[in-house]
């Protein structure tokens, strides 16, 4: 019969470790006991490692239909604080679940003068000791890890790499927060890396999973030590599936591996880096302003000597001055269904991705990268798609999934206003939140307000006012008139549609105020060079003087 293990902090390993009020006070104590289908719970208390030894080696495997698992004990947050080389490591194990805890390095006790001079140690874990590790067990016969989850783990201030893996295989790594991590080694860490994968077998679809994560400020400051520059501190790195360095003999990988509805933001490195590397599916992530580290400027999301990419419905929000994305010696890579913005530089055929439309987050600088109403994101995606967001919810929740990692319910937005006309004329007047306003029939006048609103008029003669904001306004049937607050954000028109619509300007400006440009297939309408209005699918060459009221 599997056993369930008990450890807490205050516990000792002299008791059975079978009861928790009898907890062992070590998680190795209980690793080393279990066997297939065991479970570890480790209740509250910080649990710390010594410089040569991990807090928790897993060596003992499970079986395909009796995993081991180690997990946090319902409604506790055990704190694993590390100065080792890894806090927690499977060592050549298989069929292991590392579910809940919360990791913590040594950052916080490293200065970077510190860091500097040790810049050629390569045997100092107190500047490059690592969160969660899987890796191979060296003995006369090597052992590699396979079929390993980590999930639901809080990862932060590692000197060297967050989570990783190496030369493993059949490795889903979800719903994890990675921080903080690889600023001090002078190995080129990042937050979530994985690198040399092996075969386990030869079966095709996805066998190295990364989805759900969130992982922001993670970076280099010290060069990798192989080149004498910094090269990496990316959010996520699929590194060399081909296995071509290191002298390595396992073979090009043959399995595909899937990125899916991460939140990957201001790292030093990009945002998720596929290099070296073969069959990736790249969907339904949002990036914003990685690369920033100042001698990194590939941009968010890249395919540098790699196959057999596919980049589908992302969000892809550029550092200032950076392009959106790297493609360099690759073949078979595309980019499709993609919100991109802000970028200096997109390399890739047009397609159906989308430019210059900012996506609309809540509240980005702090981390929520929820799409307001009105995004341009919402019900945009298309082709390869992600079945939830990264929250879980089930997509798409309106006429199509939405761009990024989050979806949105777009017919009950929280906190916003939503008001629907009726068949007749009516004058709708947003507030100054993000607002959904519908004239429906009739000839109906909608106001945004101060927000970043939605405004659709439905059938009939409608005037469609944005004011302040990123509006969006879709005029639907009917001659429409929109009109617009210079000054104060950028305005979409979905559905402009020549020689019937028509635009009132704000503030006694004429047309010949306007720089008229084309913008792959929109149009963007700029003032003394700041953006005004962008037009969805039209030709530059349809906006004249006629159209102005």
């Amino acid at each position: 019969m599997p056993k369930v293990y008990y450890v807490s902090s205050e516990g000792s390993d002299r008791n059975s470790g079978l009861d928790k009020n009898a907890p062992f006070k070590t998680i190795q104590k209980a690793s080393d006991l279990t066997r297939p289908g065991d479970t570890v719970y480790v209740m509250n208390g910080t649990y710390k490692s010594t410089l040569s030894n991990s807090i928790l080696n897993i060596t003992n495997s499970g079986q395909p239909n009796a995993w081991i698992t180690y997990k946090a004990y319902p409604g506790h947050k055990p704190k694993l604080e590390s100065k080792g080389w890894t806090a927690i490591e499977v060592r050549g194990a298989s069929y292991i679940t590392i579910d809940g805890f919360t990791l913590v390095g040594n950052n916080d006790n490293v200065t970077l003068d510190y860091a500097i001079s040790q810049k050629d140690n390569l045997n100092n874990p107190l500047t490059s000791g690592n969160g969660i590790g899987v890796v191979p067990l060296y003995q006369s016969d090597t052992i590699y890890p396979h079929h390993i989850v980590i999930r639901n783990n809080h990862v932060s201030k590692f000197g060297g790499g967050g989570i990783y893996t190496y030369s493993a295989d059949y490795v889903t790594i979800e719903n994890n927060t990675v921080h903080s991590n690889a600023w001090y080694a002078p190995y080129g860490n990042s937050g979530i890396s994985n690198y040399q994968n092996w075969n386990f077998d030869r079966q095709p679809g996805y066998k190295m999973i990364i989805r759900g994560n969130t992982a922001y400020d993670n970076k280099n400051f010290i060069p990798f030590y192989q080149v004498g520059v910094i090269t990496d501190g990316n959010g996520i790195i699929i590194d060399d599936s081909r296995n071509t360095q290191l002298n390595s003999e396992l073979g090009q990988y043959y399995g595909r591996t899937l990125v899916e509805n991460n939140i990957v933001y201001r790292n030093g490195g990009r945002g998720i880096h596929v290099f070296e590397s073969d069959a990736v599916d790249i969907i339904n992530n949002t990036t914003y302003q990685n690369s920033q580290t100042p001698n990194i400027q590939d941009g968010e999301i890249t395919a540098i000597n790699a196959s057999n990419v596919q980049v589908y419905n992302n969000i892809i929000y550029a550092k200032t001055g950076l392009p959106a994305n790297t493609i360099s010696d690759a073949s078979n890579v595309a980019y499709d269904y993609n919100l991109i913005f802000n970028e200096a530089q997109f390399t890739g055929l047009t397609l159906n991705n989308k430019f210059g439309q900012d996506p609309q987050f809540i509240d980005p600088s702090a981390g929520n990268f929820t799409l307001q109403a009105g995004s341009p994101a919402v019900n945009k995606g298309g082709g390869l798609t992600a079945g939830t967001d990264v929250r879980n919810v089930r997509r798409p929740q309106g006429a199509s999934v939405d761009i990024g990692a989050i979806e949105i319910d777009d017919i009950q937005i929280p906190d916003n206003f939503t008001r629907q006309g009726s068949r007749q004329a009516d004058i709708l007047r947003g507030t100054v939140r993000a607002d959904i306003l519908e004239g429906k029939g009739g000839n109906d006048t909608l106001l945004g307000g101060a927000g970043n609103d939605l405004i659709v008029g439905g059938v009939g003669y409608d005037s469609l006012v944005g004011s302040r904001g990123n509006d969006t306004l879709v005029g639907g049937r009917g001659r429409d008139i929109f009109a617009f607050g210079y000054g104060h954000g950028q305005d979409v028109i979905q559905d402009f549609e020549d020689r019937q619509d028509q635009f009132d300007l704000p503030n006694n400006l004429r047309f010949d105020d306007l720089i008229i440009r084309q913008q792959r297939q929109d149009t963007l309408l700029k003032i003394d060079q700041r953006n005004f209005i962008l037009l969805e699918n039209t030709r530059s060459t349809q906006i004249t003087e006629t159209d102005f009221r």
